[in-house]
């Protein structure tokens, strides 16, 4: 009898999708048979995971033979596959934003909520980029002494809008001419104050999406969140400057106490700091220069990095996974 189970990475053939299997090589999880899936022009391509190599696939016209899948995909493809893959019994991590602020579907950062697992029916979101990195720097927050109010300001890569993204970032270095550019100004040698289309409040979509998730993921409703989300010209890793009011008032002391040994997070020397370029291919959050603020008791600034591919994609999906194999929900 066969026995193994059987995951499908949808969209194997997009950055975060080529990210997943990077992560499940080096993770190697036994006793799993893979299938992969892309657009009809990527079909025929081979790819390499856990001792074997595949063909990936069209998108089925039916639900496959599947216990997992990892979605990689866009919007639209995750809008029409997702509820015809979840109806016909299979597990999915979607990485697309469709669903992450359903009331019905978890939002999980495996190292801050992945007791939420056990609501998943058949279904579990994979939050933005961006956000994922500031939940595993705010819960031990939380936890410790309450969250009063959250300001953070984002320097996201080029990779976050995709492998188009970064070919434009590419051509633009080179000074070729593109027709359309997925920016909405030059990225090379410049930094941009927009990822995503306005509201009528004056924040982009993106903005928006990090303060719901924020909320939905460390279960406060209630508390101030603002964000400013700026795309830099970098290939991989996205950078944040943060600002959060505690309750109770601790000190400086207190507070970096509570990033040790927190799982999943790397804090820095003082003096020392991490930037993208240095952290790059990795699977952790990278926390440095916490100061307390000069005016404002129970009030800190810190800096936080992570791989967007990684931890802030497909590292986190296949963590999800693990976990929510190992629950038997």
């Amino acid at each position: 009898m066969d026995d193994k189970l059987k995951i499908g990475i949808v969209g194997a053939t997009g950055l975060v999708g080529q990210t997943a299997i990077e992560v499940l090589n080096e993770r190697s999880p036994e006793n799993c048979e893979f299938s992969a899936y892309a657009t009809e022009r990527i079909k025929g391509r081979m790819i390499a995971i856990n001792e074997s190599v595949i063909h990936v696939e069209t998108y089925p016209s039916k639900p496959p033979d599947l216990d997992y899948a990892l979605f990689c995909a866009p919007n639209e493809v995750a809008k029409t596959l997702v509820p015809e893959w979840r109806n016909a019994g299979i597990r999915i991590i979607d990485n697309s934003s469709v669903f992450r602020l359903d009331a019905a579907v978890p939002l999980v950062v495996p190292e801050v909520n992945s007791s939420d697992i056990s609501d998943a029916s058949g279904l579990i979101a994979n939050p933005n980029c961006s956000t994922i990195q500031l939940a595993v720097v705010l819960e031990p927050l939380h936890k410790a002494f309450g969250i009063k109010r959250v300001s953070v300001a984002t320097y996201q890569s080029v990779s976050g809008a995709g492998a188009e993204a970064v070919e434009q970032w590419e051509n633009e270095i080179a000074g070729e001419t593109v027709s359309k550019s997925p920016f909405p100004r030059p990225i090379h040698a410049n930094v941009i104050p927009q990822i995503g289309e306005f509201n009528e409040s004056g924040f982009t979509s993106e903005e928006a999406k990090l303060m719901k998730e924020l909320k939905k993921i460390l279960h406060l409703d209630n508390i101030p969140i603002s964000a400013t989300a700026v795309r830099v010209p970098v290939r991989t890793g996205h950078s944040e400057a943060v600002e959060v009011s505690l309750n109770g008032k601790p000190d400086l002391k207190e507070v970096s106490r509570c990033f040790t040994n927190k799982e999943g997070l790397v804090v820095s020397a003082p003096g020392e700091y991490h930037t993208p370029l240095e952290i790059a291919g990795s699977n952790e959050v990278f926390i440095s220069r916490i100061r307390e603020h000069p005016d404002e008791k129970g009030t800190f600034l810190f800096w936080v990095v992570a791989d967007n591919l990684r931890k802030g994609a497909a590292t986190n999906a296949v963590q999800i996974m693990e976990k929510w194999i190992v629950s038997g929900e």
